[in-house]
């Protein structure tokens, strides 16, 4: 009886000794992600905005929240539309996890894209998008600290006469402030909502 109680507790023993093993190892293993991982990890730029329900808004006052972010336009023909509809797709694969992720959308385009006229277009694809304006200058700090460009192209069949040229990136801020990765046009949403729950753990 006492050799196999010696067994019974020498297995549990090395039970728990492979199960710390297993655990270190796993705890080692680097994440992979399907964005572009910033490295270094640093803090977003800071700034203050004012959103489509003419209430200010600040990033750092978000903390606690994963941030995804998109430069636009609402008279955007092809990439803001669907990039708004990809950020709605995400929305729905994080179920309960959506509740963690801010979805905001900052204008290019200041001179067309009123606060009334981003609560209008967000609305259509998802009203908790959070749309943000500011005056051209300020935008422009923003638009810099995070490496997006913007331009006027003029076009007469465009409406008003011009486009807006600008960079179709992404961007994922974790909840404690930090720039974590970037997508390009075209990453799937169920590669973005996989990304943001890992930053969320």
């Amino acid at each position: 009886m006492r050799s196999n109680r010696w067994l019974l507790e020498l297995a549990a023993v090395l039970a728990v000794a492979a199960g710390a093993v297993v655990w270190a190892y796993a705890s080692r293993t680097p994440v992979s992600y399907h964005g572009r991982v910033m490295d270094p990890v640093r803090a977003a730029p800071d700034f203050a905005l004012t959103d489509q329900q003419g209430r200010p808004f600040r990033l750092s006052s978000q903390r606690g929240s994963a941030i995804l972010l998109f430069f636009g336009y609402t008279s955007c023909p092809d990439v803001c539309p669907t990039t708004l509809s990809t950020f709605r797709q995400v929305r729905q694969a994080l179920g309960s996890d959506a509740e963690q992720v801010r979805f905001v959308f900052v204008t290019v385009d200041p001179e067309r894209d009123t606060p009334e006229r981003l609560r209008e277009y967000l609305a259509f694809f998802d009203p908790s998008v959070v749309g943000l304006w500011g005056e051209l200058d300020a935008l422009e700090t923003v638009r810099e600290a995070y490496g997006v460009y913007a331009a006027k192209s003029l076009d007469p069949q465009a409406p008003d006469g011009y486009w807006m040229n600008h960079t179709a990136t992404a961007f994922l801020v974790d909840a404690s402030g930090n720039l974590r990765l970037s997508y390009s046009f075209g990453t799937p949403a169920e590669d973005i909502a996989a990304d943001v729950r890992q930053v969320l753990r």
